[in-house]
């Protein structure tokens, strides 16, 4: 197949989305498909994440930021997230005064999303691309919505089928931050939008099951998965007799909690003392304002953000990794990339959150690790991996049948049987 990619975020920016396409891309252009990619440039993401597909396949365009007070008020925040004193929590208060400020300006100015500024140059680099090369088929990955704009608008001018990948829902999505007016805007375009797709992708079958009630299209699932070889080689595990437990990636204080750990490390008494929690991310310094709460501070090392491949080295390292899922119950359909890049570690998995959504689901389905709020529960699984550390133990890998199946490799078979489906075939304005 001849493919067209078109995502706004793509390698070397390193954000989720962009791992997510990147390793689409590669794998699409080993299994022998012609593929390109429409996408961005000089995007506010620190550029570290390797591209592994031939550079000429990608073309990148200009943009107008037409969110530029949205990306300031953004920047300030990673920064204010990542805080190490009680003190500095104080500007949370402010932070999320100016996250409302920001939300008001994108719902002002930057329709469907703030991508929009991207919109013209891409859709001019597309028809040029026309003109030397024509896709089988169109594969336009949100958010932002503005990529299946995009899609739709090259589907109406040359008739080529196009799927929309959703990673996150459009106006479903339970974390749509617009009022109700703007919500219409959006709802409108969206039914217009996806009409003419030929097929929609998502990540969880909770979510497929919401885009074939608002769209009526085939709804295929493609997990975020793993790629073995982004792993080191050998694993380097952590030793001193120190319990090491490592979270990697974003902490969202108003939606993710490690308060039950802290509780639990309390209850620990001394032993707690050779225990360490590592953060690699942003927003690290609200998980330490939470363990100050109970007393553990000393217990807890706050990094801030590394690259993707230093990641997934310290996820390796680790003795135990941590997951925090959402308190939202609207978040029980929603996996999070970072729960496949743990089970590709193949270290213990301590899940804190709700036990009731597919993330806790697949955990415990894997037989992965624990997934817990209790204090006292969570205690008990500590002691047990400090003992094995005090003996001089190591705690052993998680067998390899945790990730059977979610290679990114095989998952991205999944998404090319289901392209497949529509090559050739008109689909329906």
């Amino acid at each position: 197949m001849r493919i067209l990619l078109i995502s706004y975020y793509f390698p070397p920016h390193n954000i989720v989305a962009a791992v997510r396409t990147g390793k689409t891309a590669k794998y699409l252009w080993q299994h022998g498909h012609e593929v390109r990619v429409l996408t961005a440039q000089r995007l506010p993401f620190a550029a570290n994440l390797p591209l592994e597909i031939p550079p000429d396949a990608v073309i990148r365009t200009r943009r107008i930021d037409t969110c530029w007070l949205s990306s300031q008020v953004q920047r300030m925040r990673q920064q204010a997230a990542f805080v190490q004193t009680v003190a500095q929590q104080a500007q949370t208060r402010q932070m999320r005064w100016l996250r409302q400020m920001m939300i008001a300006y994108r719902t002002l100015c930057a329709f469907p999303d703030e991508a929009i500024g991207w919109y013209p140059f891409a859709l001019a680099a597309a028809r040029r691309l026309w003109q030397r090369w024509q896709p089988d088929v169109l594969l336009a990955s949100s958010a932002p919505p503005t990529t299946l704009l995009l899609a739709h608008a090259l589907h109406r001018q040359y008739g080529v089928p196009w799927v929309g990948e959703l990673r996150d829902l459009w106006t479903d999505n339970h974390y749509y931050p617009f009022p109700l007016w703007r919500k219409a805007l959006d709802a409108w375009l969206e039914r217009r939008i996806l009409q003419s797709a030929a097929g929609l992708v998502t990540v969880s079958a909770p979510l497929a099951q919401t885009l074939e009630w608002r769209s009526g299209k085939p709804v295929g699932v493609v997990l975020n998965g793993f790629d073995p070889g982004d792993y080191p080689p050998q694993r380097l595990p952590a030793g001193g007799g120190i319990l090491h437990i490592v979270y990697t990636g974003v902490v969202y204080p108003d939606h993710q909690s490690a308060a039950p750990l802290f509780a639990a490390l309390r209850h620990l008494g001394e032993r707690a003392e050779r225990v360490r929690v590592s953060f690699y991310g942003n927003g690290a310094g609200y998980a330490l304002a939470e363990a100050q709460d109970q007393g553990v501070e000393q217990m807890v090392v706050c990094h801030g953000p590394v690259p993707y491949a230093d990641a997934l080295a310290q996820q390796r390292a680790a003795d135990v990794l941590l997951l925090l899922l959402w308190n939202d119950p609207r978040e029980r359909g929603v996996y999070t990339g970072k729960l496949f890049e743990y089970l590709g570690a193949r270290r213990p998995i301590l899940a804190i959150g709700p036990a009731d959504n597919v993330a806790a689901a697949l955990i415990r389905e894997r037989q992965a690790g624990i997934v817990s709020s209790d204090p006292a529960e969570i205690a008990n699984h500590l002691a047990r991996w400090l003992e094995a550390k005090e003996r001089g133990a190591d705690i052993p890998d998680l067998p390899a049948s945790v990730a059977a199946g979610l290679s990114r490799e095989e998952q991205t078979r999944r998404l090319e049987r289901f392209l497949e489906r529509f090559v050739g075939v008109a689909s329906i304005e």
